[in-house]
């Protein structure tokens, strides 16, 4: 299998000023061994940068929902029927990231008055950067591997070796991205099976959206043709077509029903994956901030 027939990789680079240094040794008044001990000072209030911050979450949430994981260190592979739908979206957060972050450089100065008070005898105007613009960047590339050519710079014997070096990485790749979705999609599962069956019958829309999003981008990121997920995922789209959060909220029958059949799935999927890996994806607090408003694109949601 050719796999950059399919696809190309990705990598995204953002920068974002922290706001916070290391208190020197001698500023910590503690009776203990100060080798022992750290502490952080704050230079602005965190809720001036917070914004900012907020949208380099979201912009990696979204990537790597639509991307795959690949065997080097900040990089992703990205399908190529997904490459221009994602390009596009990264521009609108490269947007909003430069927006956000230059209105904190037009008002770096007054932050730092706000906090000066605060800080008292710890604060020290050289502790803040004189560029802060520098200290903010967003920028991403595509760029498509292949295997290492036969040409003059590499000897023979070092070009079979990353000939060999080359292979192990798509096969490591191709298996990383099998588990990928089978994680993804169980862990979406198991959240909606927690909902329907649990005491708390709060359901927002996010649910059904998160889930819907995957399932619109399976056939594309299944690059490795995985049948025994594809009939799973298959059987997600039948169970919750035209199912909507103010169905579930009103009718105990129909979502028992769900629960039912998105039970069999979950049923199915851990079998697929024996040990079943932990969660890592975290719902709940996007569904309790989301509710079933159109959201702000930079609000707290929760990824490399």
């Amino acid at each position: 299998m050719k796999i950059f027939e399919s696809g190309c990789l990705v990598k995204l680079n953002i920068s974002v000023w922290e706001g916070r240094i290391k208190l020197p040794t001698h500023d910590i008044q503690v009776d203990a061994d100060k080798d022992l001990i750290r502490a952080t000072k704050y230079l602005v209030d965190r809720d001036c940068l917070k914004p900012i911050k907020q949208i380099r979450q979201k912009a990696r949430q979204v990537l790597y929902g639509k991307t795959l994981p690949f065997p080097i260190p900040g990089v992703l592979f990205i399908p190529k029927d997904i490459l221009s739908e994602v390009d596009t979206i990264l521009q609108e957060f490269q947007q909003l990231f430069s927006a956000r972050a230059a209105y904190f450089e037009r008002n770096y100065y007054l932050f730092q008055s706000a906090v000066k008070g605060r800080l008292q005898d710890l604060f020290n105007p050289m502790d803040y950067p004189s560029n802060i613009g520098s200290r903010f960047s967003f920028s991403w590339q595509f760029f498509v591997i292949d295997a290492p050519g036969q040409t003059s710079l590499l000897s023979p014997e070092i070009y079979t070796r990353e000939k060999e070096n080359f292979q192990r990485t798509i096969e490591e790749f191709q298996s990383m991205a099998v588990t990928t979705l089978r994680i993804r999609f169980a862990e979406l599962v198991d959240h909606m099976v927690d909902r329907l069956s649990g005491e708390k019958k709060v359901f927002r829309n996010s649910m059904i959206d998160h889930i819907t999003s995957f399932l619109t981008d399976f056939e594309k990121l299944n690059i490795t043709n995985d049948e025994a997920l594809s009939l799973q995922v298959d059987r997600c789209r039948s169970v919750i077509s035209g199912v909507n959060a103010q169905a579930l909220r009103s009718n105990d029958f129909f979502r028992t029903d769900l629960a039912d059949k998105m039970g069999t799935i979950q049923g199915a999927l851990d079998r697929m994956m024996v040990p079943r890996p932990k969660r890592k994806i975290r719902f709940e607090n996007l569904e309790e901030q989301g509710s079933d408003r159109k959201e702000d694109p930079i609000e707290d949601l929760v990824p490399c």
